[in-house]
């Protein structure tokens, strides 16, 4: 005696797809949310290190991902790049992150990312009103490998050189623009200079538990879906059985 039966291929292949794929895509959610678990363990690790200093000597390149590290020297205010459709911290408010070279006092250049500022909802030209110190700074932040990216459909960096308000900025892009070398990391800045700008970062772990709620519903979906599929092969069978009975 049979206790099930296909409930036919197309329904059968059908429901083999949706599990498979369904896996596939709760899986990833895991992966991710192991991700910014791991990124956040991290980084609180590093932060008990003792800052880097980048005006020791040199910076090794890619040797300083997450860690804190210390600059000193002037911003280069006039190269103060504004990147567009950057939320604000974990509410979402749409903004921009403000990026300015600061020109060490070993004569190095790196890439600071200052802070949030507000954007306007009718005119985003018409700016909320930051200050950059005139003088010499000196500030703390996390080391990031590149500037963090949004995805566009705009132009590329090289064809928005120029501009003041871009949607991205590369490196190695923006070193050429400025006709001066940068290093090859970007500081997150957190030290407090009074310039108006907001720096409540987004925490690295943000989002981990987001990701395995999704992956428990994709899962959730593929159990269903098993579940849905030996009911209906149990229906079969007993519904075959008991034509056979008669």
């Amino acid at each position: 005696m049979k206790l099930w039966r296909s409930p036919g291929t197309v329904p059968t292949i059908a429901a083999i797809a949706v599990m498979v794929i369904t896996c596939v895509l709760g899986d990833w959610q895991l992966q991710r949310g192991h991700e910014k678990t791991a990124r956040a363990q991290r980084l609180a690790t590093l932060a008990a290190q003792e800052p880097v200093d980048l005006n020791a000597g040199d910076i090794p390149g890619g040797g300083l991902s997450d860690r804190t590290v210390r600059a000193r020297g002037r911003f280069d205010r006039a190269h103060t790049v504004l990147l567009d459709n950057r939320p604000h911290g974990t509410d979402g408010r749409a903004g921009f992150l403000v990026v300015t070279p600061l020109r060490l006092d070993s004569g190095a250049n790196v890439l600071v990312l200052r802070g949030w500022l507000p954007r306007d909802a009718q005119d985003r030209t018409r700016l909320a009103p930051f200050d950059t110190p005139a003088g010499d700074v000196t500030l703390n932040g996390t080391a990031l490998d590149t500037v963090p990216r949004v995805y566009g459909l705009g132009a590329s960096a090289d064809a928005e050189a120029g501009r003041q308000i871009r949607q991205n900025l590369e490196l190695q892009a923006y070193a050429r623009e400025l006709g001066m070398p940068l290093l090859p990391l970007v500081i997150e800045q957190t030290t407090d200079t009074r310039d108006g700008l907001a720096r409540d970062w987004t925490p690295a772990g943000f989002g981990a538990d987001r990701h395995y709620g999704y992956a428990f519903q994709w899962f959730g979906i593929a159990a269903l879906m098993l579940a849905l599929l030996i009911v209906l092969g149990v229906r079969r069978a007993r519904q075959e059985q008991g034509a056979q009975a008669a």
